[in-house]
This record gives structure tokens, sequence and C-alpha cells, in this order.
């Protein structure tokens, strides 16, 4: 009797911890439920305005005079870079949760990259009057996969560009440390209150100061260059003050021109600045 007693009272405690693993994964499956409706109804929203300004302005083009031209094109290409961001960032996120992003990694000259990047959002500078300081000395290599090394820099940038204040200045510096270089993004826009700093590498973070509500957006970006740069081996943060700007800061392995042609591309540089 004694053994039927404890064998039911074990059966019990192990019906209850079942009921209360089942109740944790219904409660998870709420919860993912929940992201993914949130997801959809962002991206959708996310996706429309930036497609229905296109469709406008290329409409606008056909008939426009030709001095007009130049200035719709510009548009339609800052909206156009606007959802190959949002796709890129997407399609990253869900490549990297899969665990299906295979870095092909090379020793890349710092400088050459994130000048490319740069250009690649002259539109987005240029329409909000803002300046690019640039102190990257050209002999900086980081071993890194150039195509993800570019996806991180226009994360970054394009979140320094939206929070910027107009006719102001974003300085890009990296400096080297023992086995990595460590690239700074600053800006001078409505910074991050201190108590949202530790929330805002998370997926779909939007913020809760209704200033940084205003802009737009999936809240994936700055989620697609933490994931990037940690597969890379490295970290990332930020620095933040209310209304005097932010400043992200991210690490890559460093590494050492491997061919003549990088010490080439080196010299050429140095040589043009």
């Amino acid at each position: 009797m004694v053994v039927m007693n404890l064998l039911a009272r074990d059966l019990e405690t192990e019906n209850a911890a079942l009921r209360d693993e089942l109740e944790r994964a219904r409660i998870q499956l709420r919860h993912t439920d929940e992201i993914k409706r949130s997801f959809i109804a962002l991206a959708a929203d996310e996706l429309r305005t930036p497609l229905t300004i296109l469709f406008g302005y290329a409409r606008l083009l056909n008939d426009c005079p030709e001095n007009e031209r130049l200035k719709y094109a510009s548009i339609i290409s800052t909206y156009a870079w606007q959802l190959k961001n949002t796709v890129d960032a997407i399609i990253t996120l869900q490549q990297i949760d899969a665990g299906e992003i295979v870095l092909r990694q090379e020793s890349l000259p710092l400088a050459e990259v994130i000048d490319a990047a740069v250009e690649s959002r002259r539109n987005e500078l240029t329409s909000k009057g803002l300046v690019v300081q640039s102190d990257v000395p050209v002999d900086l290599y980081v071993r890194a996969d150039r195509e993800r090394l570019a996806l991180i820099l226009a994360q970054l940038l394009s979140n320094a560009i939206k929070y910027s204040v107009e006719g102001g200045a974003i300085a890009i510096d990296a400096r080297p440390q023992q086995a990595s270089i460590l690239i700074n993004i600053r800006d001078n826009g409505i910074g991050i209150p201190a108590e949202e700093l530790p929330h805002v590498f998370e997926r779909f973070y939007q913020g809760g100061d209704p200033l940084i509500r205003q802009f737009r957006g999936l809240g994936l970006g700055l989620a697609v260059a933490k994931g990037l740069v940690e597969l890379h081996g490295g970290e990332i943060g930020v620095e933040s003050e209310t209304n005097r700007g932010s400043v992200f800061h991210f690490s890559l392995p460093r590494a050492l021109p491997n061919t003549r042609r990088d010490q080439l591309v080196s010299q050429s540089a140095r040589l043009m600045r």
C-alpha cells in the first residue's frame, strides 16, 4: 500500500510537471504568433509606402520635363534602396536563425569598403544635407565577408541618417586594437534614452520615446548588424545621450594585406588622399 501511494504521488508530480511544461509551450506559441502577426503588419506597411512612392514617381518620370527627371530619378533611387534594405534585413535574419550563412572571409581594405558604403547612401545623405566625415587609415585591413560587411555598414549608416538632424554630420573612424579593428559611427541626432539602450538591438524594437517611434522602420536593422558582427567573431555596442547623438561601435578581426594587389590598392588610395 505504501508503495502504491508513493507511485501515485510520483505520477501526480510528473503529471503536474508535464502540465506546467505544456502551459509554458502554449504561452510561448501565443507569443510567437503575436510576433508573426506584428511582423506581417509592420512589413506590409513598411513595403507598401515606398512601393507607392516608387510607382508614383515612375509615372511622373515618363511625362516630366527633362530638367525634372534627375530629381525624380534620385527620389526613386532613394526609395529603391530603402526597399532593398528592408528585404535584405528580413532575408538575413531568416538565414541567421536557420544557421545558413556561410561567411566568405578575406582580407579587406576597410577604408575602401566604408567609402563604398557611404557612396551607396549618397542620395539619402544629400536629401538631409548630411556630411560624412571619415577618418579611417588606408592601411587598416579586416578579415570579413565583403557582402556581409557592406550590409552591416548599410544598416548602421541608415540608422545614423534616420536619426541625424538635417544639415548635421556623421563621423566614421576606425582604430586598431590588439587582434581586431574597432569601427565607430557617430551621429548628432536625437539620441537614445538610457532606459532604451539595453533593447536597441532587439528585433522589432521601436523605442518607447514618442520622438523615436515617429521614425518608420521594422526595427530589424540593428538586429541584423548585431547578428552579422557576432558571426564574424566581433562585438557591437552603443553609447548615447538624449539630444546629443549616438555612437555605434563594432569590432572585426584584424588582417594584413595578403596579396600584391592589396598593397597596390592601399598605396593608390594613400596617394589620392
